[in-house]
């Protein structure tokens, strides 16, 4: 409420008042009010003597309303046959005539009457015509109709201006339901209109709608005693209205999948969620599947996903959250028809798996043989990998500062992404791991013969190539080739040291922690098979004990 407003509400409730009162009672300054009362003096609505003021009774104007008291004065005597969309008027019902005839009668006496005392003109005009009783807001509604669009604001759908605003298909839909011997309420039946038109996918979501704004309609459309009828003869609809199948879009690229998705959250105003999942599509997805079809985004993809991010650094934990977002924007538009309909179908079974090279006790050690003769500089880091678990992006993201010789431990709080260090997100992943003896050895040397600052990466290469890149190509391509193996991933090393351990019984607790995995449950998803592996025959608990 502002102040003039607020004065004004006083003045009618004090009725008489001096400065002072409406000073102390408003909170207002006394120049802004001697202002606000200099203006309601000038429109009559409130009249001084002396150092007293009066609220003017005899004024009943409308304050705030966009027709004043002295406009209905000025407006010009309506005449119907010679209004524009007279013409209309006559196509329209006999009862909606009626109507609009009441409302030019009761203007034109508004305005005989020079637009003063409006309460009293309703108050008479209601006693004495033989109309249906007219209120003052619904008279004030019509007069705001005839000022701002003449006669054919009195008209129903003349005016571009003020077409209904409800959508035709629904409206339809609303009479199917409202107009039948079930009598649902105007509510009730908007909601089973709304929900046959989302189902058909002819609406994203319900909107909000004024239910009276139907009833209104269905009025001008329909007699008092048809409507009557109908809802006392008409049976409702089926709850099954058979609806023309619709092809979900499987050819459209994912990239514009996402961007109707976060449209919807936008729409939905969950903008924290758009922020986060926005992020993850930007940095983690919309390159490697951007430009992919809906139908060509398959459980395999996804798996090939998933390496090629675990291979780069990322905890299987984080790379989980970009699948969620993943399958949000394809279900958002395929709810019926995409390659990830369930986690319990066949098709999930390869979703979340792996490529894992897993290797016999002798090609680990060929294999350390091999890289020892052949690519010394990047012994220490497979020796390391393969004894601790630790990832080889992790590994390349080391620096001196964070390996303790005197503890025999180094801490991974980084891993190697292109040209740049990026720090894990989950405090599990930053994690202290214990390096053997030999491991220490191998890392004394290297720092005695190089000599770096503390800042210096433990591992680096003589290449133009990333770090990674040329780890990959250079090296792993070839001892792939001399291992006679198909291909050897970066993220086979901690692989293989999961199979060690669990084949040496090391605690599982153990292994999920070193290899920074947060929960339990999500270790075992992405090994239960080589967990599996371990059972080899039926298991007696008791056998070993002296049982009588």
């Amino acid at each position: 409420m502002n102040n003039r407003d607020l004065i004004i509400k006083i003045a009618r409730r004090l009725d008489k008042f001096s400065l002072n009162e409406i000073i102390v009672i408003s909170e207002l300054e006394e120049n802004e009010v001697n202002n606000i009362l200099s203006d309601l003096l000038k429109a009559q609505i409130i009249i001084k003597n002396n150092n007293i003021y009066y609220f003017n009774n005899k004024k009943t104007a409308e304050i705030g309303n966009s027709v004043t008291i002295t406009s209905i004065g000025t407006m010009k005597q309506i005449i119907i046959e010679k209004e524009e969309g007279y013409n209309y008027f006559l196509t329209l019902h006999k009862n909606t005539q009626l109507r609009i005839r009441k409302y030019v009668e009761l203007l034109n006496l508004a305005k005989q009457a020079g637009g003063k005392n409006l309460k009293n003109i309703i108050k008479y005009f209601n006693e004495t015509s033989n109309y249906k009783e007219i209120s003052y807001q619904a008279f004030l509604r019509i007069r705001n109709k005839f000022y701002n669009y003449g006669f054919k604001g009195l008209l129903p759908h003349i005016s571009k201006h003020i077409t209904s605003s409800i959508p035709e298909e629904l409206y339809t839909y609303f009479k199917k339901y409202y107009l039948t011997k079930e009598k649902l309420s105007a509510s009730k039946a908007l909601y089973k209109a709304q929900n046959l038109l989302q189902k058909e996918q002819k609406i994203e979501q319900p909107f909000a709608f004024n239910a009276n704004l139907f009833i209104r309609k269905i009025k001008t459309e329909f007699t008092e005693e048809q409507i009557e009828y109908m809802r006392n003869t008409v049976n409702p609809p089926r709850n099954k209205i058979p609806v023309t199948e619709i092809q979900e879009p499987t050819d459209m690229l994912f990239k514009q999948a996402a961007k109707i998705y976060f449209n919807r959250l936008k729409t939905d105003k969950k903008l924290e969620k758009l922020m986060q999942e926005k992020t993850s599509y930007k940095n983690h997805l919309k390159e490697y599947f951007g430009n992919l079809k809906i139908k060509e985004i398959t459980p395999k993809k996804i798996a090939d996903y998933k390496q090629n991010k675990y291979d780069l650094g990322f905890q299987l934990s984080s790379v989980k959250t970009y699948i969620a977002v993943l399958k949000s924007i394809i279900i958002m538009v395929c709810p019926n028809t995409n390659n990830l309909l369930t986690k319990g179908d066949s098709k999930w079974k390869n979703v979340y798996a792996l490529n894992m090279n897993i290797l016999s006790e002798q090609k680990i050690k060929k294999l350390l043989d091999l890289c020892l003769s052949k690519y010394p500089e990047v012994y220490p880091l497979i020796y390391i990998s393969l004894s601790t678990g630790a990832n080889i992006p992790e590994l390349l993201g080391l620096t001196w500062d964070r390996v303790n010789f005197k503890e025999q431990t180094i801490f991974l709080k980084y891993f190697l992404y292109g040209e740049r260090l990026i720090m894990n997100k989950c405090s599990s992943s930053m994690r202290k791991l214990k390096i053997n003896s030999k491991a220490k050895k191998l890392l004394k040397k290297k720092f005695n013969d190089i000599k770096p600052s503390q800042t210096d990466f433990v591992f680096r290469f003589d290449t133009k190539k990333t770090m990674q890149l040329y780890f990959e190509e250079e090296i792993l391509t070839k001892l792939s080739k001399k291992l006679r193996i198909s291909k050897l991933y970066p993220s086979d090393f901690p692989h293989n040291f999961v199979n060690i351990c669990l084949k040496q019984n090391i605690p599982i607790t153990y292994i999920q922690r070193t290899l920074g995995f947060y929960r339990l449950s999500n270790f075992v998803e992405i090994y239960k098979d080589l967990i599996k592996n371990l059972e080899k025959r039926n298991y007696d608990p008791i056998e070993k004990l002296d049982v009588i």
